[in-house]
């Protein structure tokens, strides 16, 4: 005998499907200081799309007055994710106008090629964790993480209780600091000087 279907109950199927593809995305806001100055916005993005895809975002915008000039600078990424794995990321700066440092990463079942401004490489396995996802989530036995912006896995180490650093290619470690498993402060390095993101509570 058949399976007898209502037209409710497929009509609640439906509605159900469309809430998990259309649930509103999680969004983050933080401040960006530099020299002790407030200098930009950085704005994070979490969702679930049409096709079901979770995606995440982030858009930074800078304008620096410093002693001898002024620079702005803004970077955009975009990274999506299927079965708990990035499939594409992409990511580009842009500094006074000019294009700078930019990655593109698409992944297959047999591994992942990216390429960069300056190189292409591969990838075996796709990546977990990116770098917009430490703003969501606290890298809890995480040893490793991809940067959309250098378009490389980086290592990615706990330093003390909510306070984790990622490997910076020939930089000094970003510092990530969590509260209550919320990502409230991090730590960076520019040419200009040391610079803060703070969440806007």
């Amino acid at each position: 005998m058949k399976p007898k279907w209502s037209f409710s109950g497929f009509f609640l199927a439906v509605l159900l499907v469309m809430a998990v593809h259309l649930l509103p995305a999680q969004t983050l806001t933080y401040e960006v200081e530099l020299l002790g100055m407030h200098v930009g916005d950085m704005v994070l993005k979490k969702w679930m799309d049409v096709q079901g895809v979770l995606r995440f975002s982030m858009n930074t915008s800078a304008d620096v007055n410093y002693l001898f000039g002024r620079t702005t600078a803004s970077f955009d990424s975009d990274i999506r994710y299927k079965q708990g794995r990035i499939f594409f990321a992409q990511a580009k700066n842009i500094r006074d106008g000019k294009k700078g440092r930019t990655s593109l990463m698409r992944c297959m079942p047999e591994g992942c090629e990216v390429e960069t401004d300056r190189a292409k490489s591969k990838i075996a396995v796709a990546p977990t964790w990116c770098i917009a996802r430490l703003f969501f989530e606290e890298p809890v036995h995480q040893n490793e993480v991809y940067s959309e912006d250098w378009g490389q896995v980086l290592g990615l180490r706990k330093v003390d209780s909510g306070r984790y650093q990622v490997i910076i290619p020939e930089g000094k470690p970003e510092e990530y600091r969590y509260e209550a498993g919320r990502m409230v402060e991090l730590i960076t390095h520019t040419s200009i000087g040391k610079a803060r993101v703070l969440l806007n509570r």
